[in-house]
Formats: structure tokens, sequence, C-alpha cells
């Protein structure tokens, strides 16, 4: 018996697939053993697979608590940090996502290649700029650009936030970030080939009133050469015990910023004398000229000094250590 032979032509095919398609347009179908089927772009490959995003989230996650702990000390108003969420586009994509003007940190991760960027989203911008100038960070922010003076204090902070971004990535890799560049236009971005595919971490930020992201883009050829220690099964057995590391705990306490107020005296005089002050009116002290100075670290009595000069500044000598009250 001879054998039948039928050939498909690609119309045929394309037939057939969409009438396996649901009507509504959807990429997905169920084949034959009910199981889902999705289509697949080879446009758009995807190199960062789940295992590798998850172990970024959780890289980040502890990224986002120095941060948090950073803004606190910086900014002295309340800070909210955590990631929103992951995702992987080209680079291409990416950059016509992102709004015009922009806040974007163009760096790299000395030693890995590649360069990555930092957007910032335009309203936490302005409330870290109100805070560093002083201001409650809740003001009614501009619809504009950020000026020269404004994108310098931006760069600043950006480059103060690399610090708890390179301990975070420790346990990866000894990297060094450094920042290339800030850019505000999105169509001058030409740091990768369109067809680079990239991971973006967006961190969710709240700084007072305000409440924005953060997003940390990684190209697939910057977190190439680290990719087995970044393995899940690597990461967890890194530290099966899930403590913290007291190294790290300690060297990020040791980076904190913590205010200290030198105190030159206090005075008690009542209402009535309170009331009736007028501009060249002398207040005595209950401290004499003689006597130590109260230096507070943070509320807390921490040492005893004395006043004097440094420079062209006033300074405090410390004399002594005051003891802790414990309880």
């Amino acid at each position: 018996m001879g054998a039948l032979e039928n050939t498909l032509t690609q119309a045929d095919i394309d037939a057939l697939m969409k009438s396996l398609l649901p009507a509504n347009g959807e990429d997905l179908f169920q084949g034959k053993d009910n199981t889902t089927l999705r289509d697949y772009d080879f446009r758009r490959p995807t190199k960062f697979k789940k295992d590798l995003l998850r172990t970024l989230v959780m890289v980040h996650e502890n990224y986002a608590r120095l941060l948090q702990s950073f803004f606190l000390a910086s900014l002295r108003t309340n800070t909210q940090v955590h990631v929103r969420g992951t995702n992987q586009y080209l680079y291409a994509e990416y950059t016509q996502l992102l709004p015009s003007p922009a806040v974007v940190a163009v760096f790299r991760l000395n030693p890995l290649p590649g360069i990555c960027l930092l957007e910032i989203s335009a309203n936490i911008a302005y409330a870290v700029i109100d805070r560093v100038f002083g201001g409650p960070g809740s003001d009614t922010q501009p619809q504009r650009g950020l000026s020269e003076i404004e994108l310098s204090v931006i760069q600043r902070t950006v480059q103060d936030v690399f610090v708890p971004l390179q301990e975070a990535w420790r346990n990866v890799a000894e990297i060094k970030p450094v920042l290339e560049a800030m850019e505000t236009n999105p169509a001058f971005l030409q740091t990768s080939s369109p067809s680079e595919v990239l991971a973006a971490i967006t961190l969710g930020v709240q700084v007072g009133e305000h409440i924005g992201n953060m997003t940390l883009v990684f190209p697939y050829s910057t977190v190439a050469p680290v990719m087995s220690k970044l393995s899940p099964h690597r990461w967890l057995a890194d530290d099966p015990t899930g403590e913290p590391d007291g190294e790290g705990l300690q060297g990020s306490i040791q980076e904190a910023q913590v205010p200290l107020t030198a105190m030159l005296g206090t005075a008690r005089i009542t209402v009535g004398e309170f009331t009736s002050l007028q501009e060249g009116d002398v207040i005595p002290l209950e401290t004499r000229v003689s006597d130590e100075l109260s230096l507070y670290a943070g509320s807390v009595l921490t040492f005893k000094a004395r006043p004097g000069m440094s420079g062209n500044h006033m300074a405090v000598q410390i004399t002594r250590r005051v003891p802790i009250a414990q309880g």
C-alpha cells in the first residue's frame, strides 16, 4: 500500500494556529491535556529566569532596608522603602517607557561589565531636594525639569545611596558603583544595544507625604559574570540559618549618621518675663563659664565637653564620657 503524503503550507499552519487561539485575541490557549500554552516571541528572549529574578529581589529587599535607614538618618522624615516588583524589558522598550523629563542616573558596577540605570520618579526627587534644603518635603511640587542646582543635589544623593547598594551586593560580588552621568532626556540614553535584555527592580519609596518609585535597571551582560552567585540554592546555602550577618550589620550601623548637640545651658524664667522679652535682652544661663557642657548623641547624654574654636568654627572638646543609664 503506498503512503499518502500531505504537505502543509505556511498559510495552512497559520490558519491552524489561529483556530486554536481564543476569540478575544489573548496569547493563551488550552492544549489537548488541558495545559496552558503561551506564544513565545523570539524577538524578546527571556534571559532572566524566574529563579534569577527571585534572587535579585532578595538582594534588593536587603538594599531597601539599608536605603530606608539611610533616608531616615539623612532626610530626618518618615521614609518607607520596599521592593514593589520586578520585570524584564528590551533596552529600547524600557527607554520608551521613561517620562520626559526624567531623572536617570547612569552608572557602572565595577568591575562588572555593562552600564546600569537608576530612575527616580520626579515626586521623590523633589521631596528629597526639599528636605535637603531644610523644607518640609510636603510642598506643592513644580511640574518641570530639574535645575542645575537641583540636579547636583540629586547627583550627590545618588552617590550616597550607592553605599548601601554596595553592601547589599556584598554576598554576590565585591562591587564599586561609579556614577557616569545624570540624564533628564530619555532620548540621550544610548548606553546599550536596543535589543539588550534588562532586569528592572522597582522600589516603592515614600518620603513624607510623597509616594513614588526608584527603579534599578541591570543589563544581562552585567549579571552574567555572577550568575552562579545568584543561584537561589547558592544564595540560601551561604546562610542556612537565616541569621543576620553580624559583621555586615555592624558595618551598616557604623555608617549611620547620628546628630550631636552641645547644650550650652538652660534657664528658668516666668511666663511674664518671657512675654516681655525684647531684642537685646540678656538671659543668664545656669551654666558657669568654667562648667563643662553636655553633649547629646540624638537625645541621649553621652559626653561632657568644653567650648572653643576650631579655625573659624565654634567647636567643643570632649573631656569625658557619661555612662548611659540602664533600664
